[in-house]
C-alpha cells in the first residue's frame, strides 16, 4: 500500500553527514568560556522521504488496491531555538515550500490510459514545533531527542488527471533526534532526523472517466534528514 522506494538521495545525505562529523573531530576545540546565549538559529539541507498510505474512493466507492506515490524531495529547512537551560530547548522549524507530484499507484496504474498517471501536484510548507532534551554533552558533541507537533500547510494544488484538485492542511505529530557539534563559542554544525506523522484529504473530479468525483485520504508520514550549521545569539 505504501511507497517503499529506496530513497535515492539518502546515501548522499549519509555520506555528507559522516564527512561533516569526521571534519568536526579535527576542528579546533571551542574556548572554555561558553556563550550564555540562549537563542539559536540553524539552516540546513534536508531530504524528505515519504512513506505514503492511502484510501481512495471514486464516485463514493472505495477502489481496492488503489494507492498514490510521492517521490523523495529536498528542501531548505531552517529553525529557531530557545534554550531554557542546559538540557531543554524548544525549536520552531519552517521549510521552504515543496512541490509534490502525486502519481497513481497500485490498481490505478491500470487506468493509464486514459489517465496519464500523474494525478496532480500539491505544494506543502512544513512547520514543526518541538521540545528537545539533551541528556549530557560528549566533548564537543551534544546529542538530543524530543517530540512535538507539525502543521502541513498546503499552499497550492495543481490539477493533473484529477481536475479541480483540492487538498487540506492538517496537524500531526513529530518525533526527533539529532546531534549538535560545537565549532566555536557561537557556531555549531548538526545532523538531525525528524519523523512526521501527518495526512491530508484530497478531492476533485476525473475528467477522463466522465467527470466522476474522487477523494483520497493520504498519510504522508515523511522522514526528514537534515544537515547544516547553527549560530547562538
Amino acid at each position: 500500500m505504501g511507497n517503499n522506494t529506496v530513497p535515492r538521495m539518502s546515501v548522499k545525505v549519509v555520506f555528507a553527514s559522516v564527512g561533516a562529523l569526521a571534519a568536526l573531530i579535527m576542528w579546533p576545540s571551542a574556548s572554555p568560556a561558553e556563550s550564555d546565549a540562549r537563542w539559536s538559529a540553524r539552516l540546513g539541507y534536508a531530504q524528505a522521504s515519504f512513506d505514503t498510505d492511502s484510501t481512495i474512493s471514486v464516485a463514493g466507492q472505495p477502489v481496492p488496491g488503489a494507492t498514490v506515490a510521492i517521490d523523495d524531495r529536498t528542501v531548505l529547512l531552517g529553525d529557531v531555538g530557545f534554550a531554557f537551560n542546559d538540557r531543554w530547548t524548544a525549536r520552531l522549524a519552517v521549510g521552504s515550500p515543496i512541490g509534490l507530484p502525486v502519481e497513481a499507484g497500485g490498481s490505478l496504474k491500470a487506468l493509464s490510459p486514459p489517465l496519464t498517471g500523474t494525478l496532480g501536484e500539491i505544494q506543502v510548507a512544513p512547520i514543526v514545533v518541538s521540545a528537545l532534551y539533551a541528556p549530557r554533552p560528549f566533548g564537543r558533541f551534544k546529542p538530543y531527542a524530543g517530540a512535538g507537533v507539525t502543521y502541513a500547510w498546503v499552499r497550492e494544488a495543481q490539477s493533473g488527471d484529477v481536475s479541480s484538485l483540492r487538498a487540506t492542511s492538517e496537524w500531526g505529530v513529530v518525533v526527533q533526534a539529532g546531534c549538535d557539534a560545537t565549532l566555536g563559542q557561537r557556531w555549531s554544525a548538526f545532523v538531525d532526523a525528524r519523523k512526521l506523522y501527518v495526512d491530508t484529504t484530497a478531492s476533485g473530479v476525473i475528467a477522463a472517466l466522465g467527470g466522476v468525483p474522487v477523494t483520497a485520504d493520504v498519510n504522508l508520514d515523511p522522514l526528514i534528514l537534515n544537515v547544516g550549521v547553527g549560530y547562538r545569539f
